[in-house]
């Protein structure tokens, strides 16, 4: 069924636990709010890089059917950023996020030929295979993403057309550097760092 509400050129689906757990390994321990990603800083890298107008939906699992009075803030400051907040809920053993993310992307793309789509999530164990189909359409697909937990999978889609956009080094959404141990290209390396 074909939604009433107008068609975006872009749509980025954020899953905000993966993101927050990457970023957990990164400082091990809890990421303090100076560690996690800006949610206007990404609503704002999105409408430069992605086809306008761009949709941002935050992918939320609240865990019943009333919002737990700890998440209301956020949902909040996700919706004054910009984002819009898709909150489900679900059984026990079900992976709530990831089909919440999974029935958007197929609606994206039986709904919304041509658009561009960006995931915000590491997981290619379930995401992969729902992005293949957007790059067989040549469309613009992109996983954002801190580039050491970018899944395998996703980083095999490449050759058809997947950009892996870095949220910290591309995207710049965090308040202060993370202490990542990232390998530099030999032709970017800047020995005065050590010297």
């Amino acid at each position: 069924m074909q939604s009433a509400r107008p068609a975006a050129a872009s749509y980025v689906l954020i899953d905000a636990e993966n993101v927050d757990w990457a970023v957990s390994n990164i400082v091990g321990r809890k990421p303090e709010p100076q560690d996690r990603v800006q949610f206007d800083r990404l609503v704002a890298f999105c409408d430069t890089y992605f086809p306008k107008p761009v949709r941002c939906v935050v992918v939320l699992n609240a865990r019943g059917e009333q919002l737990p009075d700890a998440m209301i803030g956020f949902v909040r400051a996700l919706k004054s950023a910009g984002c819009e907040v898709a909150l489900l809920h679900g059984r026990p053993d079900q992976k709530v996020v990831d089909l919440g993310i999974l029935k958007l992307l197929e609606n994206i793309r039986t709904q919304r030929p041509q658009a561009a789509v960006g995931l915000a999530s590491h997981d290619g164990a379930d995401f992969a295979e729902a992005l293949k189909p957007l790059l067989e359409e040549k469309r613009q697909v992109a996983v954002l993403g801190l580039r050491e937990y970018v899944s395998q999978k996703f980083r095999e889609l490449t050759p058809m057309g997947l950009k892996v956009v870095d949220l910290e080094l591309n995207a710049r959404v965090f308040q202060r550097p993370l202490p990542r141990l990232l390998p530099v290209n030999v032709d970017e390396f800047d020995p005065s760092l050590f010297v």
